[in-house]
């Protein structure tokens, strides 16, 4: 059975060596030295296991260091897995929420119910050919002219009803419309 005097010399001369080793696969310095210190700590534990052939023993503890690294880089796969899975699952989301941000007017979404609701009022409260006036040019897509020939009236007493509409409109809806930008 080794003593501490005979591990301590091995430890000292054998520890830098197994540090590069392991540090060539693992790419981590700590990580490579506390294998290699755990390696020499197993090996300790079961020296009395061991038989006395000196020569084996830095095989015995590089074979040991061997399965750390090798238990070292399979964890760190997995965790490089989980974190890949995450990553997806994150770009995934970022790009539904950007494609629905794109696609998706939020403040007429939002919006909508109140807008109609104003709009409806406001052209309720409105005399009723003006209203009539601006449902057939902006809903039924008619002309100024068709419009005046419809209600029997001048194409300028269209212009006018349309624009005081819209007017009208825009006081009421001025707080859902878009802001000009520069």
């Amino acid at each position: 059975m080794i003593d501490q005097k005979h591990f301590d010399t091995l430890y000292a001369e054998y520890k830098p060596r197994f540090v590069v080793i392991a540090h060539s696969y693992l790419r981590d310095w700590d990580l490579a030295e506390d294998l290699v210190n755990d390696s020499f700590l197993g090996f300790w534990e079961r020296r009395s296991e061991m038989l006395s052939s000196d020569a084996k023993i830095p095989s015995y503890i590089l074979g040991i260091l061997r399965y750390k690294c090798i238990d070292a880089l399979r964890e760190r796969q997995t965790q490089f897995k989980v974190r890949q899975t995450l990553y997806d699952h994150g770009l995934r989301n970022i790009r539904a929420n950007l494609d629905a941000l794109e696609d998706c007017d939020l403040a007429k979404t939002l919006f909508r119910q109140d807008i109609e609701e104003i709009f409806r009022r406001r052209l309720s409260e409105m005399p009723e050919l003006s209203a009539q006036i601006f449902i057939a040019n902006r809903f039924e897509e008619m002309t100024y002219q068709q419009i005046a020939d419809r209600y029997g009236i001048s194409v300028r007493k269209v212009t006018r009803e349309i624009q005081r509409c819209l007017k009208l409109l825009r006081e009421d809806l001025g707080d859902y419309l878009p802001l000009d930008r520069p």
